[in-house]
């Protein structure tokens, strides 16, 4: 559960502010503002990105998670650089375990978005349970294929771990799988979303907490370190500046997916009853907020004194990639064909992208099945 200071924070916003707002609003284009012009840490990428991306998305692909067109479409998702961007000074096992994790993390999402509650359950215990004694054996039934593929995941990441990450790392997926239960459930309710419960959901099921545990893999931060309340603050406020960065870039493809009601824009929209640009203004002066609090928290552990030196350089490093982690999530948005497909790097200097029509989907096709959107495709339409 995130510290109630996010809920509290919220409260404070001006909403007449931005009703009133002079920006102009753009109905057929998606505003991305330049999210990182206050953020101290540069783009950096692992020199082992090429060699070692080979090697993961064969394992990956070795699965057959997906139909040939819907693995087409991962594959322009090249999430093996995010991994690169993510530990730009990691080992090679360190990389390797990183890009494994991004391979799970989109192929859940895929597997999940708009998917029955119950279906979502059933994969999340899967997974909880390859963490924990490696399947289902004892239960009578082998693994499926997608829960051999996390469970050889999770054994590679346990090789390099710490006993320290372990146990962190455990926690904090745990965390994110329960979220993307938890989103499941939002999903498939007519509730009517405010922003704190939206971050109550999407702080655990964006996985970034998850996400810091695996760029310290190596490392051993103690849990007095790990479980501070202001250092727990600071991972909260670091998921909430990579959700909004987030929503912001990938508002145009969950629109054309038909599942940007779960996204930060809409839910601001709607509850304000402001428009599209003001919505994004609006978050964008939440995002001034939380860097502020960010860089507060930030050079408070950097200023502490640690048990031992050694104690010292982990946390001062753990530090550094979990800064470090947004702006390899900001610049990957755009130099993979995710979001924007070739229209990246001209996204990335206009800040503006044409809105992509709603595209036709069977929500009815699950697991392996399930269809993947394109985004070159969708651009193309707009």
């Amino acid at each position: 559960m995130a510290p109630s200071v996010y809920t509290d924070m919220t409260k404070s916003q001006d909403a007449e502010h931005f009703i009133s707002s002079t920006h102009t609003p753009h109905t057929n284009m998606q505003i991305i503002p330049d999210l990182l012009a206050h953020w101290p840490w540069p783009r950096a990428i692992n020199p082992l990105y090429g060699e070692v991306s080979k090697e993961a998305n064969y394992w990956f692909k070795s699965f057959k998670l997906f139909t040939p067109e819907s693995q087409h479409a991962i594959d322009r998702c090249d999430s093996a650089r995010i991994a690169a961007m993510a530990v730009p000074y990691g080992s090679r096992e360190h990389l390797r375990s990183c890009m494994d994790y991004m391979h799970v993390l989109f192929t859940i999402d895929e597997y999940t978005d708009k998917q029955p509650p119950p279906t979502v359950r059933a994969l999340v215990d899967g997974c909880i349970a390859m963490m924990h004694h490696h399947g289902w054996y004892e239960h009578g039934r082998c693994p499926t294929v997608f829960e051999e593929f996390f469970a050889q995941f999770w054994q590679g990441a346990m090789k390099i771990a710490t006993p320290q990450s372990a146990k962190q790392l455990a926690s904090t997926v745990t965390e994110y799988l329960n979220g993307t239960y938890l989103e499941a459930e939002g999903m498939a309710s007519d509730e009517e979303l405010r922003y704190e419960r939206y971050l109550q959901i999407r702080l655990g099921s964006i996985g970034v907490r998850g996400f810091y545990a695996f760029c310290g893999l190596p490392l051993s931060i103690p849990d007095e370190v790990f479980e501070d309340p202001l250092f727990v603050e600071l991972q909260y406020c670091g998921s909430e500046l990579m959700l909004i960065d987030n929503d912001i870039i990938s508002y145009n493809r969950e629109r054309a997916t038909s599942i940007a009601r779960f996204n930060a824009i809409t839910v601001i929209m709607d509850q304000l009853s402001i428009t599209y640009a003001d919505a994004v203004e609006w978050l964008m002066d939440r995002n001034a907020q939380l860097e502020k609090r960010y860089m507060e928290l930030h050079e408070d552990f950097l200023s502490r004194s640690y048990d031992s030196s050694v104690v010292r350089e982990d946390v001062l490093e753990l530090l550094d990639l979990m800064g470090n982690l947004r702006a390899a999530n900001y610049h990957w948005s755009f130099e993979s064909g995710r979001y924007f497909g070739h229209r990246g790097e001209e996204t990335r200097k206009t800040h503006r992208c044409p809105l992509a029509p709603v595209q036709p989907r069977n929500w009815e096709l699950r697991g392996e099945q399930v269809e993947v959107l394109l985004m070159d495709d969708a651009l193309e339409q707009s």
